[in-house]
């Protein structure tokens, strides 16, 4: 059975502000983490990508403070972190309080675009895991700048918002991450998954499978990694390398034949060889998506982690485990497809199961725990809808 779940987040962000800060906040907003079905690393190369929110939420909590304060409290890290004034946001804090910096980069986004942003309150609590590549620090941002939004009468939503909180990662966390994860945890349609194409930020949504005919099964590798490590970066860099030398402005801009024929080094041939490959699986992709051909979307899947594995080298031991427990389970036994999911070097592997066929996730965890020596943990996902306001009638204890 999928391992129990906490209570929900927004049972916990008002809970906390009550305790932190007193009373009831004046806003309340939710936006939910993601898991990426095909298209890894292709996002900052100006490719598509096609991932899908998920029924994990991270809620913030909102009101104006009275005492000249903006203060910010993560109920799952328990900090409590003073922020300098948005429109001056230094000095950056480290150690412990490090999570808030990317409240102060919301914050300060808010302020360059003209909004006046006066002390805040500020109580985030959060369904989604951190470091399990399903898009906790998105969720974050989306959710705190949608309530920051509600509680100031800013016009920020959707795709403006998701690009201050890109920003917010680059420059306040030191992440350069794409576009995906904000716009997916901004614009996520329930039952849809959303194919962004990362250049020019059109989004269009196409049908996810009736939960009466497929679920997605997802699994913690038990390896957290944060972003900010550096190897994400690391990755990045060298696709930069290599569109540099075949004189592309993007690998968007490359074809397979171009690629054979450049001679590049052989680690940049390979990282570029994945993005090139990559773009052509979220293509085929959503178009099996469209026709509901899961055995076909599938292969795309293991296509894609092989190449993660292979090629750009951000798999894991464990991550490769729980894949080929899946793969050893098989469409005869009720699995589509798996990959991981997310950046690598740790996180989650999503297993896309035949909903006519019980215990496949039982099934996979029992034989990765055989190889591992623990039983990874693994909960079923639902395509759900992108960041939103909850009404004040429907906060918990209303």
């Amino acid at each position: 059975m999928p391992d129990a779940a906490p209570a929900p987040a927004a049972v916990r962000a008002i809970a906390a502000f009550a305790r932190r800060f007193g009373g009831r906040p004046a806003a309340l907003a939710r936006a939910p983490g993601r898991v990426n079905l095909v298209g890894e690393h292709v996002d900052y190369a100006d490719g598509c990508v096609l991932p899908i929110g998920i029924d994990l939420d991270c809620v913030a909590a909102v009101r104006v403070a009275s005492d000249g304060r903006w203060r910010a409290w993560s109920e799952d890290l328990a900090s409590l972190a003073e922020l300098p004034a948005p429109a001056d946001p230094r000095p950056l804090a480290v150690g412990d309080a490090a999570w808030s910096n990317l409240a102060l980069g919301v914050l300060a986004g808010f302020s360059r675009e003209g909004v006046k942003v006066p002390p805040l309150e500020m109580a985030l609590a959060s369904d989604v895991p951190i470091g399990a590549g399903l898009s906790s620090s998105a969720a974050f941002a989306v959710s705190l700048g949608t309530a920051v939004a509600e509680a100031l009468s800013a016009p920020l939503f959707g795709l403006p918002l998701a690009r201050l909180c890109q920003e917010a990662e680059g420059a306040f966390r030191g992440v350069p991450c794409g576009m995906m994860d904000p716009v997916t945890c901004a614009l996520a349609r329930e039952g849809h998954a959303l194919l962004i194409d990362c250049r020019t930020l059109d989004v269009r949504f196409v049908p996810f499978p009736p939960e009466s005919r497929a679920q997605l099964l997802v699994f913690d590798s038990g390896v957290h990694r944060s972003l900010e490590d550096g190897r994400y970066a690391q990755r990045r860099r060298e696709v930069e390398e290599a569109t540099r030398a075949l004189r592309a402005t993007s690998l968007r801009d490359v074809d397979e034949v171009a690629l054979r024929t450049a001679r590049l080094p052989e680690l940049l041939e390979r990282r570029a060889r994945h993005v090139v490959r990559e773009m052509q699986r979220v293509q085929l992709g959503a178009n099996a998506l469209r026709r509901g051909d899961l055995d076909v979307f599938g292969l795309f899947m293991a296509q894609g982690h092989q190449s993660l594995r292979d090629d750009f080298a951000v798999s894991t031991r464990e991550l490769d485990a729980i894949v080929d427990e899946a793969r050893a389970v098989g469409s005869g036994g009720g699995v589509f497809g798996a990959r991981m999911t997310g950046a690598g070097f740790g996180g989650s592997v999503i297993v896309l199961a035949d909903a006519a066929q019980p215990g496949v996730g039982d099934r996979i965890a029992a034989g990765a725990a055989r190889r591992l020596g623990r039983r990874p943990a693994w909960r079923r996902v639902h395509a759900a809808a992108g960041a939103s306001v909850i009404p004040a009638a429907r906060w918990p204890g209303a």
